[in-house]
């Protein structure tokens, strides 16, 4: 595209695209029909399918042992998901919205249809020795447990006797699976509106062949489906700035875009992030499009005699109303949740979850509203998830390890998400992020001093100097461009002033942000030659070979995944574990393990909410070397990679409380993240 043009998706499509698919003027991105959309639909499709049998295995004769085990976090998610469809409550894990949670249950209530323990306001508080009779035999939820979340114990409804969980983590997982592959083709569907053919097929290789998203899109998370929902509503709302910007029919695209920020703030809470950064984007392609040239003749004639200032003011109005719509269709999808909650509830769980920061007269009104109608109690329980989140956030209140050390509320540090962003993704996509930004960064110098050539200075604003080059360049860029450069800013740092360090699945926004900025400069230079033999061409598909190959070797180890640079998936858990590592998800291959090598009696360290019981019957003793004497020699030790070093790095263990006194004795690896040891 030539540079002081501005940017205009209907000359995006170039000759050297990947064969592509225009929608005819005024018809639905959503009907269009083209033989080339089938690329990215292929794509999602493998991608759903490998992100499938990743987590199922492909023993579904004995699905008790194959594949993954739930982890920690889906646990309270699947629970909840379901008792929101039966019960028409939302008192279990409040600090989730019910998007994901709602989907992982549909295969569940379509095919099975287990029993859910009914609400009792009269049971009273139970002893740990009474829930099983209350959840197995007498079929009661005490209330006392819903009001104070109790959403942890995997015996309501997954290890219930009369469920079969392992058919029930496979459906769930495999509804979410589904919802996951079905919004990346709409995520492609987004960008490609807004970058054309070519360049939304590298992002959707770029975002679906990353081991972080087969790991997380497999799980009854919400990570994946906020992120890609949260681009996706970026993508329409981008798109929305163009029509606007170009005095041409948007009304429709605003309302897209309100529907699918909406569709964000339902799956997760930090999707609300993106409402300042989305604006400030606007804004700054607005004011690109609009600033005022060195000569009287407007080349482009952006605004047709609008000022900037009256088209910024318009713009300010309309995103007003876009995050209005969308807040409310928010509280209307969360009103479909609370038909059964009462306001006592409510009031009960804001008393307990309001931040202390907060002023007083915010809880009166909420108190109100849960007094009312059904979306002054959908507006409550909306706030007491935000209220949840924020006094997470604040407290951190969660032990981390990273890179050697323990880290408590203080957190980890700067330096968590960056690390862990370069050693989670395989190195290719990182050499085309650097090849991307480079070309970037060369062209706008360039542009900046670039002398006139013949036929600009037979135009009325010779592009030269320093104003005129760069406005020139940036006026080419689209405005998804500008959306997600200010989104990537301000998210990252936000994230990296954040003491809540768990996970890179919290920083996963900013990274999709900026693969997609990333598969933009690929795109935007994909005949530029880097040598007499080489152009960007050549080597984005060189990288993505690369990247194919590395994701077949990783397989079905996903969540564990580690790049060279951070040791490799054997060795990843050196820099970090939790969810970066080790979330519980090789239990079942303990059990496996145990009964192929009739193992009478195995002690376990491990992190996990399953029930061991399940999968290893009596064969197991729990076990903290912390706390408890070593076992007889010849015994079985089982620890897994988070509790492991968590223990050897705790400065407040004693050096003979660690279990590195057996770094001599190990004695088997069950998947990547349990260690078994045999006492001397």
């Amino acid at each position: 595209m030539e540079s002081g043009k501005a940017y205009n998706p209907a000359q995006k499509q170039q000759k050297t695209d990947l064969p592509g698919w225009q929608s005819k003027p005024g018809r639905s991105v959503f009907f269009a029909a083209s033989k080339q959309a089938w690329w990215a639909v292929l794509i999602c499709v493998f991608f759903g399918a490998v992100s499938f049998f990743s987590v199922s295995g492909f023993n579904f004769r004995d699905l008790k042992y194959s594949g993954d085990s739930i982890t920690s976090d889906e646990v309270p998610h699947l629970t909840s998901g379901y008792y929101y469809l039966e019960s028409g409550r939302y008192f279990l894990n409040p600090e989730h919205p019910p998007l994901v949670k709602d989907v992982s249950a549909v295969l569940i209530r379509l095919f099975l249809n287990p029993d859910f323990p009914e609400v009792s306001y009269d049971a009273p508080f139970p002893s740990e020795a009474e829930k099983e009779d209350l959840f197995f035999n007498k079929k009661i939820f005490p209330r006392v447990l819903e009001i104070e979340n109790y959403h942890w114990d995997n015996r309501m409804l997954i290890f219930n006797p009369q469920s079969n969980p392992d058919l029930i983590i496979l459906l769930a997982r495999l509804s979410v699976i589904i919802f996951n592959s079905t919004l990346l083709f709409l995520l492609y569907l987004m960008l490609r509106k807004n970058f054309g053919q070519r360049t939304s097929l590298i992002a959707l290789f770029l975002l679906s062949f990353s081991p972080l998203s087969f790991a997380h899109a497999s799980l009854v998370t919400t990570d994946f489906a906020s992120s890609v929902l949260q681009m996706s509503a970026l993508g329409a709302f981008a798109f929305y700035l163009y029509l606007f910007s170009n005095d041409r029919k948007y009304k429709w695209w605003l309302g897209l875009s309100a529907f699918l920020f909406a569709a964000a703030y339902s799956a997760k809470f930090s999707s609300l992030a993106m409402l300042a950064p989305a604006f400030l984007g606007g804004a700054a392609y607005l004011a690109v499009r609009g600033f005022k040239r060195t000569s009287r003749t407007d080349l482009d004639n952006d605004y047709q005699g609008r000022s900037l200032m009256g088209r910024l003011a318009v713009y300010a109005i309309q995103y007003a109303t876009l995050a209005i719509i969308s807040l409310a269709l928010t509280i209307g999808f969360y009103a479909a949740h609370v038909y059964n909650s009462d306001g006592e509830g409510i009031k009960s769980q804001l008393q307990a979850n309001y931040p202390a920061k907060f002023p007083d007269s915010g809880k009166e009104i909420l108190f109100r509203l849960a007094d009312s109608n059904i979306f002054g109690r959908a507006a409550a329980t909306y706030a007491i998830g935000i209220s949840m989140v924020v006094n997470r956030v604040d407290s951190a209140g969660q032990s981390a390890y990273f890179m050697g050390k323990i880290y408590g509320s203080e957190g980890a540090g700067v330096w968590y998400f960056p690390v862990l962003y370069l050693l989670k993704l395989p190195l290719p996509i990182h050499f085309l992020s650097f090849v991307s930004l480079l070309l970037f960064i060369i062209s706008v110098i360039f542009l900046i001093f670039k002398k006139p050539t013949r036929d600009v200075k037979n135009s009325p604003t010779p592009r030269v100097g320093f104003k005129n080059g760069l406005l020139s360049y940036f006026r080419t860029i689209s405005p998804l461009s500008f959306v997600l450069a200010a989104f990537l800013a301000v998210f990252s740092y936000e994230a990296l002033n954040s003491r809540l360090n768990i996970g890179i699945r919290h920083f996963m926004p900013a990274i999709f942000a900026a693969l997609t900025l990333t598969a933009a400069g690929i795109g935007r230079y994909w005949n530029f030659g880097l040598g007499k033999f080489l152009t960007v061409r050549n080597v984005f598909f060189a990288s993505a070979l690369v990247v194919v190959f590395s994701a077949a070797l990783s397989f079905p180890h996903y969540l564990s995944y580690y790049n060279l640079a951070g040791g490799g998936t054997d060795n990843g858990y050196k820099t970090a574990t939790d969810s970066n590592y080790d979330w519980g998800q090789d239990v079942k291959r303990l059990g496996k393990w145990i009964k192929e090598n009739n193992i009478e009696t195995v002690y376990v360290d491990i992190f996990s909410l399953n029930a061991p019981k399940y999968y290893f019957g009596e064969n197991f003793r729990y076990f903290n070397l912390k706390n408890d004497p070593p076992p007889p020699s010849g015994s079985y030790i089982a620890v897994s990679a988070m509790n492991l070093q968590n223990n050897i790095y705790d400065k407040n263990i004693p050096p003979e409380k660690k279990y590195s006194i057996f770094k001599n004795n190990l004695e088997a690896r069950v998947g990547k993240t349990i260690f078994i040891f045999k006492t001397p």
